[in-house]
């Protein structure tokens, strides 16, 4: 195993501390042995956020949190042995518990897939219960050819410290051949925000669908899957394969263009690009999903997403790149709910990053702090 932090390729702001930056190669479980070593301190504050965040969010006290990631365990260790090592040594190398760490690869279907009543439906600016989560998302083939991910990633500031850098090239052992890979992620979940060097890419919206399946695939695992591919296809194919335990929208792409993937406990529905290329979500689903409950808990997530429609022109697209696509997430219209979020007020979430990914070119820009506010930039790619 080899394993280092890397500062390199960031650029810290007016004095702002740099994001840990780990490079590791191994086996799954050394990856996780290095992350959890070097990033102890921030799986143990992602630990301590969701300890929070679940009771006043989803009602649940830890240990009925511990007792719905129990259900999980049989079938990550049968299905997802890899994986599941990895998060055994993230365990072990942060000495914390591996219950609490599944928990956290598990947080989307704990946090959006357990409610028992459908909420109010909103009338006015405000969102349902809390306004959390928040996240806008593009991906586009560019009218010169290019495949573009973008994303503002909105979520608590009280999680910011715990976001980190990971870039891994994992072995698989005899005769299996993984991709390396780049990311973003929050301290203690294996898979997340990024790209890998065969240009395959992915984003995530949180989408609050009533639904869990403890049999399937979580969310995060999906993006490790993605992050593992060699395309884009190979991707869809391999999380149609085994079914998602919960609800969410996973926008992946790859030199073809992006896709969309509308995910719940009992299915998918696939987006395709529009007649312009691109792909654009927010925080509810768009396509019909027999039988999913999903009570409208962001009212601006529909806005926001006809607002980077509009923004995002046949002009923009035909001169895209890292500055021009950065600048389309710092609008605020609709503020403090926008595209670029702040978490004020009522408004329980902020942006806290945003990335552009170049899929053809497989090179990427992630920002940290809102768009107007950035505090740090930090290169990935291969």
């Amino acid at each position: 195993m080899q394993a280092h932090l890397n500062n390199s390729k960031s650029r810290a702001i007016e004095h702002s501390a740099r994001m840990i930056d780990i490079t590791v190669a191994g086996t799954h479980r050394e990856i996780g042995l290095a992350v959890g070593h070097q990033a102890a301190k921030q799986v143990a504050g992602s630990i301590a956020f969701y300890r929070h965040f679940f009771k006043d969010f989803s009602g649940l006290e830890w240990s009925a949190v511990q007792t719905k990631t129990r259900e999980f365990v049989p079938n990550l260790k049968a299905k997802f042995p890899s994986y599941y090592e990895e998060i055994e040594g993230i365990a072990e190398g942060a000495a914390v518990d591996v219950l609490d760490v599944v928990a956290l690869n598990i947080r989307s279907e704990i946090a959006f897939g357990l409610f028992e009543t459908e909420p109010t439906r909103p009338t006015s600016n405000e969102s349902v219960e809390m306004a959390v989560d928040g996240c806008t998302a593009l991906g586009w083939k560019t009218p010169e050819g290019s495949t573009f991910l973008s994303q503002n990633w909105d979520w608590k500031n009280e999680q910011k410290p715990n976001l980190i850098i990971v870039r891994a090239k994992p072995h698989g052992g005899p005769g299996v051949e993984l991709p390396a890979f780049q990311m973003i992620t929050e301290a203690g979940i294996i898979g997340k925000i990024g790209f890998n060097e065969h240009g395959v890419g992915c984003l995530l919206n949180g989408i609050r669908a009533k639904g869990v399946n403890s049999e399937r695939m979580p969310t995060h695992f999906a993006l490790r899957t993605i992050l593992e591919s060699r395309s884009k296809r190979e991707a869809l194919e391999k999380i149609k394969s085994v079914g998602l335990a919960g609800s969410s929208h996973i926008l992946l792409g790859d030199h073809s263009g992006p896709t969309g993937l509308e995910c719940t406990s009992t299915g998918f529905r696939e987006l395709p690009a529009d007649e312009n290329g691109r792909v654009v979500h927010a925080n509810n689903l768009i396509l019909d999903h027999d039988g999913v409950l999903e009570p409208l808990w962001l009212v601006d997530s529909p806005k926001r997403t006809a607002r980077m429609r509009e923004l995002a022109t046949l002009d923009v697209g035909e001169n895209a790149g890292f500055k021009s696509l950065l600048e389309l997430f710092k609008d605020e219209q609709n503020f403090p709910s926008s595209i670029n979020r702040k978490q004020i007020g009522k408004n329980d979430s902020g942006t806290l990053f945003n990335v552009v990914f170049d899929l053809t070119e497989r090179k990427g820009i992630i920002s940290i702090g809102r768009t107007t506010e950035i505090e740090e930039q930090i290169e990935i790619g291969f």
